[in-house]
């Protein structure tokens, strides 16, 4: 099984994915948490460092528990801003 990286466990805190499950099985583990806005987010949308933001992660497994996707959207109140990070082919290749 491979371990959620340190950033990821940082996120997740003690939340566990499930285990395994059949082929062709996609589990999802959410997480959410609040944060203050750091400089570089309030000079990118125009806000105040006073500000919260929602923190929203999905990290989607397959059934050999590699990341297929991991999604992370931040709510600047009002202002949604999504990154995704996706295996790339070569990777894709080397696992199998």
């Amino acid at each position: 099984m491979t371990q959620p990286s340190e950033w990821e466990q940082g996120l997740l805190g003690a939340i566990e994915p499930a285990p395994s499950g059949p082929a062709g099985t996609v589990r999802v583990v959410t997480a959410t948490k609040v944060r203050e806005v750091n400089a570089e987010e309030a000079e990118d949308f125009g806000i105040s460092t006073d500000r919260l933001c929602l923190v929203i992660n999905h990290i989607f497994y397959d059934a050999d528990d590699d990341v297929l996707r991991h999604t992370v959207t931040v709510d600047y109140s009002g202002h949604p801003y999504v990154t995704r990070g996706e295996p790339t082919p070569e990777d894709m290749a080397r696992r199998e």
